[in-house]
């Protein structure tokens, strides 16, 4: 028989801020790229991003006339659709429940734990992207070269990105089996001046590296069936936004931790989630960097 009462009321639920810093700590790939969750603080499902094409040209204008022909325009946008949700949950029995020591905060470590992996996911599904940029140098059976290096460099320059603004994604075999294996890139004699002066994993040519082991493999084809995905990216190549799950207020939300109702099991009930939307928007803002490991 199932009682409907009210004695809830006075046990009050209370989630620590400090897990969803956690959750926006192991975001290394979401705090780059473009995050448009406050456009749906209020609600909705899908964003349009438009874009400027770029259809503009200098012409000569007729010094007896100074007159100009205007240019048809050609804009388009990209619709960014929050799609996807994602969660995991933890159940303690009361039994299970009087054996942990008091000392241990296992609703807390437990939700850690949930909130790194719905950061993982997340990450993993925003870098996943890579695999439509357009440009690629290198190949899964090649060691990363310097020389591959100076050629993705060289693609992003020749189209005007600047490469101040962007970052190096590399998988940890990668970056320190095969980039790092380059004497030329850690020996300054051989440059000049260093090209990693602030430490093995900071700059690479003057731009930043994030090393995660969120890179997705290579796929069956040119690239191979092993390897990996690594790039040099701008950040608006990529576009992804948190949905605002109900109960995270009106900001943009992060991920939701809630405690679920057992029903008439003798148990506590623990889960985490999130709600996501991820989308290229410029497969020319960035260059694959494909390797062998």
């Amino acid at each position: 028989m199932t009682l409907s009462q009210t004695y809830s009321v006075f046990e009050p639920e209370i989630w620590s801020p400090r897990i969803n810093e956690y959750f926006h700590a192991k975001l290394g790939a979401a705090n780059f790229f473009n995050d448009y969750s406050d456009e749906v603080t209020m609600g909705g499902d899908r964003i349009h991003i438009p874009n400027i094409a770029d259809s503009f040209s200098a012409s000569t204008i007729l010094a007896t006339s100074g007159s100009l022909t205007p240019t048809a325009v050609s804009d388009t946008r990209t619709t960014l659709t929050i799609d996807t949700w994602i969660g995991a949950s933890i159940a303690f029995s009361d039994f299970q429940a009087a054996q942990v020591a008091t000392k241990y905060n296992l609703k807390d470590k437990y939700a850690q734990e949930m909130g790194f992996k719905i950061a993982k996911s997340y990450d993993s599904a925003i870098l996943a992207l890579g695999s439509s940029i357009t440009p690629s140098v290198g190949d899964s059976a090649t060691s990363v070269l310097a020389t591959t290096l100076e050629k993705a460099m060289s693609i992003l320059e020749s189209r005007s990105v600047p490469t101040s603004e962007c970052a190096w994604f590399f998988h940890p075999y990668a970056y320190w089996r095969e980039v790092y294996a380059n004497q030329k890139l850690y020996d300054a004699s051989q440059f000049g001046l260093p090209v990693t002066p602030y430490g093995a994993n900071s700059t690479l040519y003057g731009v930043p590296v994030v090393i995660t082991p969120q890179i997705p493999n290579g796929t069956a084809g040119t690239e191979g069936a092993t390897g990996h995905r690594n790039m040099i990216v701008h950040p608006t190549a990529f576009a992804h936004a948190r949905g605002n799950l109900p109960g995270t207020g009106a900001m943009a939300s992060g991920v939701r931790l809630s405690e679920l109702n057992p029903g008439s099991a003798l148990r506590k009930e623990y889960a985490a989630d999130l709600m996501y939307g991820v989308k290229i928007l410029n497969a020319n803002n960035g260059v694959r960097v494909l390797s062998s490991l």
